[in-house]
């Protein structure tokens, strides 16, 4: 999880999120619910990225398939 990393289009997306979790709650009457939408605001004003670095992504692969060759070789 990376702040202020989020692009523009997803940062977009989730205000359209929060305005539904806002106003949803309130068409059907229960207006407490609308609460939920923080932390999604939160999420679009610091931009978080959930997205893995690929560079961490390729590394994990990588030691996989090493452990799986040596498992491999010693089977």
């Amino acid at each position: 999880m990376k702040l202020f990393k989020a692009s523009f289009s997803t940062i977009i997306l989730r205000y359209y999120l929060m305005m539904f979790v806002v106003i949803f709650p309130f068409v059907i009457g229960m207006e407490y619910l609308s609460i939920l939408a923080l932390p999604i605001f939160l999420s679009a004003l610091l931009g978080v990225s959930f997205k893995k670095e690929k560079v961490q992504a390729e590394a994990i692969i990588h030691t996989s398939l090493s452990r799986h060759q040596e498992y491999l070789k010693s089977a």
